[in-house]
């Protein structure tokens, strides 16, 4: 179970949260806004901990029973509203049975009860107006935690009426530090393919596929790895080097963002990227 100790790399985020619990002023809709991987659900699930841990209240055990089924996702006060059908949206239905139905109604067992949205701008126009009038005449002991890596595609209503928390990129070190050691590596082998070395990087997309790894949370990564390498070579006054990690950086992000646009599956398309990758660095 992910408490606010164990999110990595989003030191300013949890410090706001945890210092909005200790003055109670903690604020009924919250939007974390942030790219794919740097940590959203994670954070969001450290909260509803942290709110109803019934042994660290505010902080989050993550070993007693509510913060073993709010991990689990079968506590009945911690709802996630998730996307669904080939089109990836969250229909008005779901805003309707999960959300408007439930708030009248006091938690179940828990202090508070949380609504997570995991990609905020999923929801359909008639699920986001649905939503809004909850947002606009909160009940009691009930929250709000919306995430997304777009927050400007959201109403403006809805984003008034948020406090939004900003999460920043994850390198790779934080990655594994949260977990994600097969994205950390698949990034990795991007970077080496940028460096001129596709042929493994092409076997192990293959291998991608297999693990179900996300293309654009794998390309982004090795984006802000690259980047990074592009500032530390500018300080080291290595200007050539910046400039070519800089290119390899926004050959990736070309490379992932032409794909995106036709609205490919990211979940099997890492071994078209780095096709096209090779490619273009030839």
């Amino acid at each position: 179970m992910p408490t606010f100790a164990d999110i990595p790399g989003q030191e300013r985020a949890v410090a706001i949260l945890r210092s909005s619990l200790a003055r109670d002023r903690l604020h009924h809709a919250l939007l974390f806004a942030g790219p794919t991987g740097s940590g959203k659900r994670a954070l969001a699930l450290a909260l509803a901990s942290a709110i109803n841990c019934e042994t660290a209240p505010g902080i989050g055990c993550g070993t007693c029973a509510t913060c073993e089924r709010i991990a689990a996702g079968v506590h009945p006060d911690v709802v996630t509203l998730a996307r669904e059908g080939a089109a990836q949206i969250i229909p008005i239905e779901t805003v309707r049975t999960q959300v408007v139905t439930a708030v009248g109604l006091a938690p179940h067992e828990a202090r508070e009860r949380l609504f997570l949205v995991d990609e905020a701008t999923s929801l359909q126009p008639a699920a986001a107006n649905a939503l809004l009038k909850t947002l606009e005449e909160p009940p009691a002991r009930t929250r709000f935690v919306l995430m997304t890596t777009a927050p400007d595609q959201l109403l403006p209503t809805i984003r008034s009426r948020c406090q939004r928390i900003a999460l920043g990129a994850l390198d790779a070190s934080a990655r594994r530090a949260a977990g994600d050691d097969a994205l950390a590596a698949m990034a990795e082998v991007l970077i080496a393919a940028a460096d001129g070395g596709p042929g493994a990087a092409i076997r192990l997309a293959q291998k991608s596929t297999e693990e179900k790894l996300d293309a654009a949370a794998v390309v982004e990564l090795a984006a802000i790895e690259l980047g990074g390498r592009a500032v530390a070579a500018a300080k080291a006054g290595d200007r050539a080097g910046a400039r070519r990690a800089a290119a390899r950086a926004q050959c990736l992000v070309n490379a992932h963002v032409a794909f995106d646009l036709h609205h490919g599956n990211p979940g099997v398309s890492l071994e078209a990227i780095v096709h096209r990758l090779a490619r273009e660095i030839a």
